[in-house]
């Protein structure tokens, strides 16, 4: 957990240091800002997982910071990094008890995407692309048969529209994040492969 923290702190503050050092620009073209929104999970298992498991998804929630870089009025460079709480799961069950299996329960996310804008005056949509590195934030229990989750890397793709209001910028977004990698560290399980679609308001200026 401590290096999730100090690896977050280094993230968020590279961030704004960048964004400060350019604040003197009159076009701007470094903003910085902050995001929240929801996601819901879109966890998977590749092969078909036995007859007393079943994947159980639901809705979470997500918070974080975020530095746009314009390099001209079409594209631009947004750097997000945020911590997302995800609602998915293995359930495990049989005549005498349930249990389940938390996959990715907390994830330190860093993603740079590549953004594409139509210019419409002050309502100007976009779409975007590029790559989420997800890193589960471990919950601490005692008990040794609570199973983590691994790393993911992602791509993440969607659309929003930024609307330029008096004193920052308000952009919605609906994104997809397509995860890649096989997360899943239960030894009862083949794979796991975590997907999910958020709903974030981007507030940027």
């Amino acid at each position: 957990m401590k290096k999730v923290v100090i690896a977050a702190l280094f993230i968020f503050s590279s961030i704004f240091s960048y964004a400060q050092s350019d604040d003197s620009d009159p076009e701007k073209k470094v903003l910085f800002g902050f995001n929240l929104g929801v996601n819901y999970a879109n966890l998977h298992s590749k092969k078909a997982l036995p007859t007393n498991m079943e994947v159980s998804n639901g809705s979470g929630f997500r918070l974080g910071l975020s530095s746009s870089i314009k390099f001209n009025d079409v594209i631009s460079l947004w750097t997000k990094g945020e911590l997302a709480f995800n609602q998915s799961k293995v359930l495990f069950s049989d005549l005498d008890n349930a249990t389940f299996y938390k996959v990715m329960p907390i994830s330190l996310e860093f993603a740079p995407h590549l953004v594409f804008t139509k210019k419409n005056g002050n309502q100007n949509p976009f779409l975007f692309i590029g790559p989420s590195i997800k890193l589960p934030v471990e919950e601490r229990v005692p008990n040794t048969s609570i199973f983590p989750t691994g790393k993911d890397f992602a791509v993440d793709f969607g659309i929003g529209l930024n609307k330029a209001l008096p004193y920052f910028n308000f952009a919605p977004e609906l994104r997809y994040s397509f995860g890649l990698l096989n997360i899943n560290k239960h030894p009862a399980i083949q794979s796991l492969n975590f997907h999910s679609i958020s709903l974030i308001f981007n507030f940027i200026g």
